[in-house]
């Protein structure tokens, strides 16, 4: 008997896939009449062609999603026997539906690149801590360690990601675990993240968002007055000191922790995607010639406490630097605004 969960995983497919390849095909086909309707509303608001660049950039979207879908498709039929070849060439075409995406972001919108400490991922075993403010930052550790040093990611996701067709079909295939957003603690799910950090080799590392959201201010209030309505005062005053980047939920970090004990941390703080957190922002322009920083920066296995005290101590100290050098190059923050990617 099929179980539920895939029953629901079939019935979600044959929801996504063909209204995604049907906008594809909708907006390809229209595109000759808005893509001018759109340089004209641009003209007559001023703001540098926004209107006109969200729209191909949807465009390229849909574009990588349609023929990611069909290559997945392929790839079934042809290299599933061949379990090696098949998540081989499935992790391949993951690089390219993320690296086709990226460049074509920094084209489109004139992103300037400043990246530091690349020469600190190119190799494994390494458990990568991710700052998360846009759907796009789901972007960089595929374009930056697994697309140009080949360090083949596990990665944890939010569920509700499964929306979009290719992570649904592909991440499904490879080594991933995606977990809900509002009980990235229970059990179940600490024991999937777990098994992601076991047995990573020299080209291996595991992706956690350690916030578990896209970070907002509205999020930050919300987080730091359920702290307070559960008593935590000190968990409360140690959020409140955060300003560009939520508290993070230690127990995924720690379990990979526990589960890797070969391997490095790496943390990647990122400024200038904060452009790209809702909608409102991206079709105001306000993506347009942005800096995107980046950097990456390692701890050798031996530098972190071992205790688990220690080790939820020394992500929030992290953490900490890691707000503070957001703060440094004074990033806009979303405000009130909700991030409408999720």
């Amino acid at each position: 008997m099929l179980s539920a969960a895939f029953r629901f995983r079939v019935l979600r497919r044959c929801i996504t896939i063909p209204g995604f390849l049907a906008a594809w095909l909708v907006l390809s086909c229209i595109a000759p009449v808005l893509v001018p309707l759109c340089f004209g509303a641009d003209l007559i608001r001023h703001n540098r062609r926004a209107w006109t660049r969200a729209y191909l950039m949807l465009l390229v979207y849909l574009s990588c999603e349609a023929a990611g879908i069909a290559m997945s498709g392929w790839l079934r039929a042809t290299c599933r026997r061949d379990r090696a070849t098949f998540l081989d060439r499935n992790f391949r075409l993951q690089c390219w539906w993320a690296s086709t995406q990226f460049r074509a972001g920094v084209r489109l919108y004139g992103i300037r690149l400043e990246v530091s400490g690349e020469e600190s991922v190119s190799a494994g075993p390494l458990i990568l801590l991710v700052r998360h403010v846009s759907v796009f930052d789901n972007l960089l550790p595929a374009v930056f360690l697994s697309q140009h040093h080949a360090i083949r990611l596990r990665w944890v996701l939010n569920r509700s990601l499964l929306r979009d067709p290719c992570l649904d079909i592909v991440g499904n295939r490879l080594p991933n675990c995606f977990v809900g957003g509002g009980s990235t603690d229970s059990e179940g799910e600490i024991a999937r993240v777990t098994a992601l950090g076991r047995n990573l080799g020299a080209l291996d590392g595991v992706v956690i968002y350690p916030e578990g959201t896209l970070f907002s201010r509205s999020k930050r209030a919300r987080v730091i007055e359920s702290l307070r309505s559960r008593g935590d005062e000190a968990a409360a005053t140690r959020a409140e000191a955060f300003e560009n980047v939520l508290p993070p939920r230690p127990g995924g970090a720690l379990a990979l922790l526990d589960a890797a004990p070969g391997a490095d941390v790496v943390i990647c703080a990122h400024s200038g995607l904060d452009h790209a957190a809702t909608l409102t922002r991206i079709l105001a322009g306000s993506l347009i010639g942005a800096t995107l920083r980046i950097e990456f920066q390692r701890f050798a296995r031996e530098s972190i406490p071992v205790g688990r005290v220690e080790r939820e101590q020394w992500l929030f100290d992290r953490w900490g630097e890691v707000d503070v050098w957001v703060a440094k190059f004074g990033a806009p923050q979303p405000l009130n605004e909700e991030a409408s990617f999720v």
